[in-house]
């Protein structure tokens, strides 16, 4: 019986963790143009860095990011990124800011997301909140 024990702790200590991705869907409050609509998380429990993929990523960057995890815990998982060196010539003049940093928060039992993104250099942020599905 300890061995059957034993095995089966040891077993659990080797055995990869299984990832969670988020799929959320997110509402910019107010003018929420440097927010994504949709934002994908690839997290595996207890990891230092998640995986992340939204419109604006896809835009600039092409490829899936890595994010930093700020913070994790039974009740939610924060992470980090940015999206360096952006230029919009939409609308009068062109705009450039050197970083579009982003950082996320998704409560575990809820659901619920709360993004905010802020260009360095400004003074001016973005916030956005949604809800997220586990795929």
């Amino acid at each position: 019986m300890r061995v059957c024990l034993a095995a089966l702790f040891l077993f659990c200590l080797i055995a990869p963790a299984r990832a969670d991705i988020y799929n959320c869907d997110i509402t910019p409050k107010g003018t929420g143009d440097w927010l994504p609509t949709r934002l994908l998380v690839d997290h595996t429990p207890h990891a230092q860095t998640a995986d992340v993929w939204d419109p604006l990523i896809k835009y600039f960057v092409g490829k899936p990011m890595t994010a930093r995890v700020v913070t994790e815990n039974p009740k939610r998982v924060t992470i980090a990124w940015e999206i360096t060196r952006l230029t919009n010539t939409q609308g009068q003049g062109r705009q450039y800011t050197p970083a579009l940093a982003f950082r996320a928060t998704i409560l575990k039992p809820s659901l619920k997301v709360v993004i905010r993104s802020k260009p360095r250099g400004y003074p001016n942020g973005y916030l956005g909140q949604g809800a997220c599905r586990i795929r």
